[in-house]
């Protein structure tokens, strides 16, 4: 019997059969032309649409074929391909090594993990409430990382994610328990050859002492002071990879969604055509949106007040999303607060409560002042705001910046200015 393959989960296969459908779609039109005026559809824009079935055919065979053939190439060097990896990143390593030079591959996704990316992946690790707790000390460790202190940073982030998934398997198994299985349906990371391959070689025994240098990150060998030579950027690359490989199996953990759920009945091809024409257009909009998007250049005191009510700012920015947020917080309305948050930390909205109220129920707002808006893409913002608080007594000044995304309704982010899209504040916490 064959081995499962990732692009064989319904995701990916859905995609193929949708491509696929359109082939036949498109060599129907003719006779199916008057039938689609029946049924209320645009006749030009479908066919439109169909013209560029050969291009979607070839970008989603392409698609189907990365997650594979990147963890057959790279899943025994301790690398595997999750949900929000740069596809680029990945095809480019698979040229490489199908070049001949897998270890060149290699490098290139070693740098591929700078600070920088670090850091944006760490953000996403905010969906993961389990994560919450941990966020602290995985900032701490990207500080080491960021210095080349990987002796410090390593130990760090092998326990966070041990952590992580202790606290989320139904078993209480950690990520490098024996016999833990995580594997999710529909899930590219948590795949049969994804993050279960990770397990065995990480959770290796690892009993000899080892001075030379390693580049696999031995959880066992590390933690008990076997192998003395993790010290080095290509084991912390690849534990920080771990970690955000491993934000799929969390996501899906958290909400009960690691089993298929129940089949749903079959869509009518009115139905098909009807969702992919709007498909098709919501994202050619979303390239336009894109495309025509710049950076403001916004002067705090000039263009925006430096502080007041929600209504003192214009309507669907993500400034008057951050005051309707520090004035929620000004009237102690923690719900109104936790509802500002992306909708992957919402959800229940009274937990997300209890979390925002955690934070901030000991700090009392008294003013604030915005001091800087900065727009770093087109889903991006970042706002450093003074603020002044009543804590134990004191009146504390504080210089905080917090980080907006701008998302759709399931959480995703999407291009400002996209209809039922709004602004939620991906960095809450004040410290």
């Amino acid at each position: 019997m064959e081995e499962p393959l990732i692009r064989d989960i319904p995701t990916i296969k859905k995609n193929l059969e949708l491509v696929r459908g359109m082939k036949s779609l498109k060599a129907m039109m003719p006779v199916l032309k008057p039938a689609l005026r029946l049924l209320g559809l645009n006749v030009e824009g479908v066919s439109d649409a169909l013209s560029q079935v050969p291009e979607l055919e070839r970008m989603a065979e392409e698609l189907a074929a990365v997650p594979d053939r990147f963890n057959h190439l790279f899943a025994e060097r301790g690398w595997i391909i999750y949900d929000m990896m740069n596809v680029e990143i990945a095809k480019a390593a698979i040229a490489k090594a199908d070049a001949g030079d897998i270890d060149g591959a290699e490098a290139d996704l070693v740098d591929y993990y700078n600070a920088e990316t670090v850091e944006w992946n760490l953000q996403t690790m905010y969906g993961v409430r389990a994560f919450h707790p941990r966020m602290p000390l995985a900032q701490k460790a990207l500080t080491d990382y960021s210095e080349g202190r990987y002796h410090a940073c390593v130990p760090v982030v092998l326990a966070l994610l041990d952590g992580m998934v202790s606290e989320l398997h139904e078993k209480r198994r950690g990520f490098f328990a024996e016999e833990v299985d995580l594997q999710a349906w529909d899930s590219i990371a948590a795949h049969s050859k994804g993050l279960n391959v990770l397990v065995s070689i990480f959770q290796k025994g690892r009993k000899t002492t080892r001075v030379e240098p390693i580049f696999l990150p031995y959880r066992h060998g590390i933690i008990h002071g076997m192998d003395l030579g993790y010290d080095n950027k290509v084991v912390a690359a690849k534990t920080w990879a771990a970690l955000f490989a491993t934000r799929d199996w969390a996501l899906k953990a958290e909400r009960g969604m690691l089993n298929a759920p129940p089949e749903e009945p079959q869509k009518s091809w009115a139905e098909i055509f009807r969702e992919h024409g709007q498909r098709i257009r919501e994202n050619a909009e979303d390239r336009a949106r894109l495309e025509a998007w710049t950076c403001r250049d916004i002067r705090v005191g000039e263009d925006v007040p430096t502080t007041g009510g929600p209504d003192a700012f214009t309507a669907d920015t993500p400034e008057r999303r951050l005051i309707e947020y520090l004035n929620y917080w000004r009237s102690r309305n923690y719900g109104g607060m936790a509802q500002c948050l992306p909708a992957t930390q919402r959800n229940p909205i009274s937990k997300a409560a209890g979390q925002v109220r955690s934070v901030y129920g000991s700090r009392s707002l008294e003013r604030f002042e915005l001091q800087e808006i900065d727009d770093q893409a087109a889903a991006v913002t970042e706002i450093k705001v003074r603020v002044w608080y009543h804590e134990g007594g004191q009146v504390l000044q504080l210089d905080n910046t917090f980080r907006l995304i701008n998302e759709d309704t399931q959480g995703n982010p999407v291009a400002r200015g996209k209809p039922n899209s709004s602004w939620t504040i991906y960095t809450w916490g004040i410290s």
